[in-house]
């Protein structure tokens, strides 16, 4: 049961520490003092591009920035970015009324 606690305890230490790293790699101005700090909050189509753009360019020097053995198997391995939004969409502000086409397009 000790072995089982020990060896759990490190599982979780590992996903954590990783997460937090994850965090610094690739989140835009995430500062890391608190979880609820909304530093890394999106407001505006513009902030949402920087995030995405900050994130391809940190996955593309990796190999360059991190001290661990992350990296990618091959060097024509990329990042691949996927959209997929509602064809149409409306809404009438005087009554936070949603007018949505559910189809959808990627």
């Amino acid at each position: 049961l000790v072995f089982f606690g020990l060896s759990n305890q490190l599982v979780v230490s590992f996903k954590e520490e990783n997460t937090v790293a994850f965090k610094h790699l690739f989140l835009k101005g995430y500062s890391g003092t608190d979880e609820d700090d909304y530093s890394c909050s999106i407001y505006t189509q513009q902030d949402a591009y920087d995030s995405i753009f900050y994130v391809i360019n940190q996955y593309r020097n990796l190999k360059n920035i991190s001290l661990g053995t992350l990296g990618y198997e091959r060097e024509e391995s990329g990042l691949k970015i996927c959209k997929q939004q509602y064809k149409r969409g409306t809404m009438l502000p005087s009554n936070d009324t949603l007018n949505i086409d559910v189809s959808t397009e990627t």
